[in-house]
């Protein structure tokens, strides 16, 4: 099966993630079972992607009416998820980061026919931890969206030791179906690609804030206006070429051996969570969102990420 054939898609799980992957694949002309066993959310979930829609529509980022691709979202209360995703041609979970749950899941989805390609949201678990001993692991592989998934271009495509050839390119050209920018993870690892990097950033982070080296304010800031800004239009590979690899050895030389090489979380990190200072979803994180919903932030954030999605899919076309 090629993707031009993939008409009907399931997407278990409601939460922040699962809206932005089913709103990807109704944009795309593909029918889509949003399933959760939460009636409320699913409802809560719909309306969101409504309001995702009319935002996409208001930066002319729509090829439809948002009532069209509405239109091949349906909302399912899951009771038995084989049964409510028969006749899927794709099933992706997107539940939480939960070991047992994302495994009970797969064990359920091992009855479905054979060229059902089944897929999971997990960041972090490799897929031989995820599906081992289960019968069609052949068609199982991972596929790891970003949060905003319906604005976020890329998605990695990572896989078991026995996942089959055509299910990663059956998967691939799906993803670009949807207009996702998607990579493969060549080797099984925890984390795959860019939570690795992002992971060893957030250690250094840590360091920073907890030697009193900078503020949370001024790192953003000095984020945001370098290594940031080159980002948007130039990845780290290309950045080292126009810097040059032989100042890059320099550096790397004289600073590999001074990074931090922590294994657990900064204290201050683990005490703001402590006192449940988690964040926007708590009004208090590194900054204070006092006064201010979660809503109305969210917002803000994903009109000034659509303005470079609309900059990014013009350099790209």
């Amino acid at each position: 099966m090629t993707s031009e054939k993939t008409n009907c898609v399931s997407v278990i799980g409601a939460g922040t993630m699962g809206v932005g992957i089913v709103q990807c694949f109704a944009e795309a002309g593909i029918f889509v079972r949003m399933m959760d066993i939460d009636k409320q959310l699913l409802e809560q979930s719909l309306a969101s992607v409504d309001d995702n829609l009319r935002l996409f529509d208001e930066f002319n980022l729509l090829s439809e009416p948002p009532s069209v691709i509405l239109s091949r979202i349906k909302l399912i209360t899951s009771g038995n998820i084989a049964e409510d995703a028969a006749g899927s041609d794709f099933v992706i979970e997107s539940v939480p980061e939960v070991m047992e749950t994302k495994k009970m899941i797969f064990n359920q989805l091992d009855s479905l026919p054979q060229e059902t390609i089944i897929a999971s949201n997990t960041s972090s678990i490799t897929m031989d931890d995820l599906t081992g001993g289960m019968r069609t692991s052949r068609r199982m592989l991972g596929v790891h969206y970003f949060n905003p998934a319906h604005i976020i271009p890329a998605v990695e495509i990572h896989t078991g030791k026995n996942t089959g050839k055509n299910a990663v390119e059956q998967t691939r050209e799906l993803m670009v179906r949807t207009g996702k920018k998607p990579v493969i993870v060549k080797k099984p690892v925890p984390g795959f690609i860019i939570n690795r990097l992002t992971g060893a950033m957030e250690r250094e982070i840590d360091y920073l804030i907890d030697e009193g080296i900078v503020t949370p304010e001024d790192l953003d800031t000095a984020v945001k206006a370098s290594y940031g800004f080159r980002l948007a239009c130039m990845g780290p590979m290309a950045q080292e070429d126009m810097i040059g690899l032989d100042t890059s050895a320099r550096v790397s030389s004289n600073i590999f051996k001074v990074l931090s090489n922590k294994t657990e979380p900064s204290p201050i990190l683990l005490e703001k969570v402590e006192k449940g200072e988690l964040g926007l979803k708590s009004g208090q994180g590194w900054y204070d969102y006092t006064g201010q919903s979660r809503e109305k932030i969210t917002e803000q954030i994903n009109r000034r990420l659509l303005k470079q999605l609309a900059l990014f899919r013009s350099v790209e076309n």
